[in-house]
């Protein structure tokens, strides 16, 4: 339900952006009131769990959606509009083509949180470090993904971050720190970035 009351939340901004007038029918309570499951792809659990996180901040701290207006007035312009026929080049698994995203989303920041919990040089290196975090810390990290985040640090080089996440809050991503910290171990609370560890393809050496 809050992920359609979002939808339709967003729908309704990008018609004022766009100067266009739309009628209240669509957006009646009954007319949402059925929904189906959240779809199995990638791409609707990243929208299911957007929309709680924007639902949740919308009511509860709104001052934090300063940070990702233009994001969002591109998502609700994007949702407003009608699908994009498939482009010609580009071609996807099971044929056809993504649509380009909108260019005020190419830099947006996640909206998921994480936790920063080591620096590596060598990508084996983060492979195991996750392995024995994890191990070391089961409740705060068991559950999470690993992701890493390709780095340079001036003066020092190029490092791959090693994140874990996500949080759904930042309160629970510095709960989790404040444990692994007084392990003795490094933490700090992050935009949960980077690629996969199981999908990051290591730079060829020099």
């Amino acid at each position: 339900m809050k992920t359609s009351h979002l939808l339709v939340s967003l729908l309704a901004a990008a018609a004022v952006l766009g100067g266009c007038a739309t009628t209240g029918a669509a957006t009646a309570p009954e007319a949402v009131a059925a929904l189906p499951p959240i779809a199995g792809t990638q791409n609707a659990r990243l929208a299911d769990l957007a929309a709680r996180e924007l639902d949740r901040r919308a009511r509860y701290d709104p001052e934090s959606l300063a940070a990702v207006a233009p994001e969002l007035r591109a998502l609700a312009q994007a949702l407003a509009e009608p699908a994009p026929r498939p482009a010609v080049a580009g071609p996807v698994a099971g044929g056809g083509s993504l649509p380009p995203a909108p260019a005020d989303m190419l830099d947006a920041p996640s909206l998921w949180h994480g936790v920063h919990l080591a620096s590596y040089r060598i990508y084996a290196n983060a492979v195991s470090g996750w392995a024995e975090l994890q191990a070391r810390f089961p409740e705060q990290l068991g559950d999470r993904e690993a992701r890493l985040a390709a780095v340079t640090l001036p003066g020092r080089g190029d490092f791959l971050r090693l994140e874990a996440g996500p949080y759904d809050s930042l309160a629970q991503a510095r709960e989790a720190c404040a444990v692994i910290e007084r392990a003795g171990a490094y933490c700090m609370p992050v935009e949960f970035a980077g690629l996969p560890l199981a999908d990051f393809v290591p730079a060829a050496p020099h």
